[in-house]
């Protein structure tokens, strides 16, 4: 053993306790590692825009393709109309019940002024006929006396002129004529006066029936301000310009729409999109939806049309959107009602196919 080395002390401890590299020697490594990783996030937020640009999400509510709405009648000098009843929004009704009512008090009004100068010039007319009747009557009878007042001038002016004396003889060819002209006065005054009170007796009846037609008119009118409904139904409050539903007491103006009766077997969506998405929107791409009413139920749809107008979404909210109608796919009629409002997806790139499942 004499012959071998004995190893040094620095030798033992370089095979037993190998020297930690520096640290500037794992930098590269550690940079890598960095780069990676931060790569991979930015990778997997393109990938997150992906999948978030492959939708517009937008607002919108259900409408009725088919509906009747309901609002002031056309009345001849009436333009502004107070709400006195509506049906319950939301409730159904049965057919022939009222949906409808305005307030008809100014209408009333005219009627009781309009019956009241019916009555008027109804007496009037009574009172004329009977004037007529006495006027002809003393007329005719004036008639009758002069016929007879020629009858006596006739036998006199009849006697030969050999029996009386010259002047008697032309007294009574006088009086004959003062007589035939007096009868002929009479009748021409006869003829006259009927024409005259007939007249008169004819304008008072059309007064009369002028005065009849409106009572009956306003009449009918009173009637018209209660609206009932053609079949059974629900009824819809309709909204304002201010997004608020009509109520008692409102106050609105001939031929505005206030109440609407749909049909709940043709359901529709109709949905805001906003401008900037105009290009990347188009008919027949699918809508998945959820009423506000049923968050967890998710409905189906297709895009049918686009509006051609861009037009801003309420006096409240300037910012600009134009129109969209959708096709429901899967409709619930028990549950869903014009006017719900609804939160939907456009599915920009998938197919209504595979959408529905």
């Amino acid at each position: 053993m004499k012959g071998l080395a004995k190893p040094s002390a620095a030798a033992v401890i370089s095979r037993r306790s190998p020297i930690p590299a520096s640290p500037l020697a794992v930098l590269p490594t550690l940079c890598a590692f960095l780069l990676l990783v931060g790569c991979g996030g930015e990778v997997a937020e393109q990938q997150a825009e992906q999948v978030g640009d492959q939708v517009v999400k937008v607002t919108g509510e259900l409408q009725s393709a088919n509906s009747a709405f309901f609002g002031p009648p056309a009345i001849p000098d009436v333009w502004n109309y107070t709400i006195a009843f509506m049906a319950p929004d939301g409730e159904p009704v049965e057919a022939g019940l009222p949906v409808l009512r305005f307030d008809t008090q100014d209408l009333m009004t005219r009627l009781r002024d309009k019956g009241n100068a019916l009555n008027e010039k109804q007496k009037e007319l009574d009172k004329a006929r009977i004037v007529a009747r006495e006027v002809i009557a003393d007329t005719e009878l004036a008639v009758q006396e002069a016929e007879a007042d020629l009858d006596k001038a006739r036998l006199k002016a009849d006697i030969p002129e050999r029996l009386l004396a010259a002047r008697d003889y032309r007294e009574n060819q006088l009086l004959l004529q003062r007589a035939e002209m007096q009868l002929a006065l009479r009748r021409e005054e006869l003829i006259r006066e009927r024409a005259i009170q007939a007249t008169e007796i004819t304008i008072l009846e059309r007064e009369v029936a002028v005065l009849a037609g409106d009572v009956e008119r306003f009449k009918g009118s009173i009637g018209r301000m209660t609206l009932t409904a053609p079949r059974p139904g629900v009824v819809i409050h309709v909204r304002d310009r201010r997004n608020n539903k009509m109520a008692v007491g409102d106050n609105v103006w001939g031929g505005r729409r206030v109440i609407e009766f749909p049909d709940l077997s043709r359901l529709e969506a109709h949905i805001e999109i906003p401008e900037r998405e105009s290009a990347r929107v188009r008919q027949g791409q699918a809508v998945r939806f959820t009423l506000d009413a049923a968050p967890d139920k998710v409905f189906i749809g297709e895009i049918t049309a686009l509006a051609s107008v861009i037009h801003t979404r309420s006096t409240n909210q300037p910012d600009k959107v134009f129109d969209a109608t959708v096709r429901l796919v899967n409709p619930d009629p028990e549950l869903m009602r014009p006017g719900m409002n609804i939160n939907a997806e456009i599915l920009l790139d998938t197919p209504l196919e595979v959408a529905g499942r």
